[in-house]
Formats: structure tokens, sequence, C-alpha cells
């Protein structure tokens, strides 16, 4: 799968999300997206070629200062 920052995806809820980040933790890709038309976020992770939300709060806890680290690092790019 090969899903890079910004790119606008469609998933099963049928809803645009952007992906404003990513990063790789513990062998897993990461991504924050941002639903298009509610402002939604949400974390999600790759699993055998799908997205699938992660729904850990203390991964998410964990994971979003990486995220958010590197959105500004891309922001400045």
């Amino acid at each position: 799968m090969n899903i890079d920052i910004q790119d606008v995806i469609t998933l099963d809820d049928h809803n645009d999300y952007v992906v404003v980040s990513k990063t790789v933790y513990q062998g897993k890709t990461y991504y924050l997206l941002v639903d298009t038309l509610h402002s939604h976020t949400m974390l999600c992770y790759e699993d055998q070629g799908e997205l699938v939300e992660n729904k850990d709060k203390d991964l998410n806890t964990k994971l979003l200062p990486y995220l958010v680290k590197e959105s500004l690092r891309n922001m400045k790019s």
C-alpha cells in the first residue's frame, strides 16, 4: 500500500479523508487522517493492505506527538 501525506482516500464509511501525517512505530505504519467534510480525525494503521482504525487510546496518545511533529516537518518543506 502506497499512501502519502496529502493523499485523499475514501474509506468504507464513504467519507473522503486527507492523510495529514504518517509515522512508523514498532514496524507498523500509522496514518493521521482528517475527514474533509466534518474535520473528524482518525488514526489508522496498515494491516494486510487495508487501513484499520487504531482504537487503542493509550497508543494513540503515544503516537500523536510523532504524527504532529511529522506534520509540522512536512509543512515546512
